[in-house]
């Protein structure tokens, strides 16, 4: 939604059009359509563009970042049974588990994304908003408490434009039509498009806007910037030393210079015009006219493939984003062998990416709890839940991925200075419950020699 929409209907609105305008473009970056995606290029008889092929490394990042920031780890609890109950049932209804990756992802690239909670049939429902369709209006040092959400829809041959502006005051609610889809057009009843709430909400925020850990230097509006947002210039080399690596293969095809008397000249029955070639299909003896041998000379003008300088310059601007977004050197490495491929190991908490990853989740687990206790209410107000006490907690377990080997390495080292339980070891390594590992250390005991002593 573009932002002058936005002003034609509530003019007093705070703008920065150049902001809203690097949104538009960071979008386009994200979705595979950047500024530099087409290469200007000329043949012996004509210029023209052609497209550029793409690493798109904007996707990677931000798909990476919300496979490392949002997984099944997340842990949602209310500290009460019943609304733990629903608080389930209610996430998995509204698709939480499956739409949110997708919503952080995007949320990387344009610098924010909103979850939006609302009474729908009886029932408290959830909606899942790019930045992009978000324009915040009030604000304080904590958390945006307000901004306006906008939606295009059409119905038969008319136009429709969604305006959602919600605040301190409450929601007001506003459609537009039109006959064009780049006019606003005139304001309808909402009815005309969409059931009026059963239940009217006031006084509740029912949003929670969530953006990137990262400092926007480009705004004083409060909003967040896209994770690549200072090295683009880096994306686009990323772009311009894959298209290089590809069209290796396109200009390094196999070539032979072959004498002009083994060229054939025929008419082009469409054309009338004449064309040259060389039959290949000629295996066993062609007859030419030449009095030299080396005017029978074919040579073979084949150029070597320089892949191995563009594996390593394109890995070098890999690394350089790596330092960019605050990823450790070799989260993504381009490999001869096994192609492109992402680290699938954060070795210490220490590590850069694991210190960056913590910062990003810090912002997710706020809006999730907003999420869940903005739901709460208004679950009580649609007679889902009765008013009851619950302690709400978000966290995420550790991301940390180690192999099957360093697990029992490391609960070996803890059983031995003493510092773990061997049931606790083999709950861990054998991923099993206390009794069933009670149960396989009376096993272990009872194989031992006599004076034996027994290791994890």
């Amino acid at each position: 939604m573009d932002l002058t929409t936005y002003r034609r209907v509530w003019s007093d609105l705070p703008a920065d059009e150049g902001f809203f305008a690097l949104i538009r473009q960071w979008e386009d970056i994200y979705s595979g359509a950047p500024a530099w995606g087409e290469v200007k290029t000329r043949s012996i008889s004509r210029k023209y563009k052609r497209r550029m092929s793409r690493l798109n490394m904007a996707k990677l990042l931000c798909d990476e970042f919300s496979h490392k920031v949002f997984t099944e780890q997340v842990e949602i609890t209310a500290g009460n049974d019943r609304y733990d109950e629903w608080l389930k049932i209610f996430l998995d209804r509204e698709g939480f588990w499956k739409d949110m990756p997708q919503l952080i992802s995007k949320a990387f690239a344009v610098g924010g994304g909103c979850i939006k909670e609302y009474i729908g049939e009886g029932k408290v429902r959830l909606n899942y908003i790019s930045g992009d369709c978000f324009y915040p209006t009030e604000w304080n040092n904590r958390d945006i408490v307000g901004g306006i959400f906008g939606t295009s829809a059409v119905k038969g041959d008319r136009y429709y434009t969604y305006l959602e502006k919600h605040g301190t005051d409450g929601i007001e609610k506003r459609l537009f039509c039109s006959n064009n889809p780049d006019d606003l057009g005139t304001e309808v009843p909402v009815s005309d498009l969409y059931e009026p709430d059963e239940l009217p909400v006031k006084g509740i925020p029912c949003f929670q806007y969530f953006k990137p850990d990262i400092s926007n230097n480009f705004s004083d509006l409060p909003l967040g910037i896209s994770v690549f947002a200072n090295c683009t210039d880096t994306l686009k080399a990323l772009d311009v030393a894959f298209d290089s690596f590809t069209r290796e293969f396109v200009l390094g095809k196999k070539r032979i210079i072959v004498p002009s008397s083994c060229i054939r000249t025929v008419v082009d029955p469409d054309t009338d015009r004449l064309e040259r070639y060389f039959d290949t299909d000629d295996e066993v003896y062609q007859a030419l006219k030449c009095d030299d041998d080396k005017d029978l000379h074919i040579q073979d003008n084949t150029v070597t493939l320089r892949v191995e300088e563009h594996v390593s310059a394109i890995n070098a601007l890999l690394n350089i984003l790596c330092m960019q977004t605050g990823l450790s050197a070799g989260t993504f490495s381009f490999d001869v062998q096994q192609g492109m491929k992402t680290a699938t190991e954060i070795i210490s908490q220490e590590s850069k990416t694991a210190a960056t990853v913590k910062c990003h989740k810090n912002m997710i687990a706020e809006a999730i709890e907003g999420m869940c206790r903005t739901a709460f209410e208004l679950a009580v107000i649609a007679g889902e839940l009765p008013q009851e006490e619950y302690e709400l907690s978000v966290g995420f377990k550790d991301s940390i991925i180690i192999d099957d080997n360093q697990l029992i390495a490391n609960n070996v080292d803890l059983v031995a200075a003493g510092l773990k339980s061997k049931v606790t070891a083999i709950m861990e390594i054998m991923r099993c419950d206390e009794e069933t590992a009670r149960k396989e250390l009376e096993r272990i005991s009872a194989e031992m020699p006599a004076g034996g002593e027994m290791e994890i």
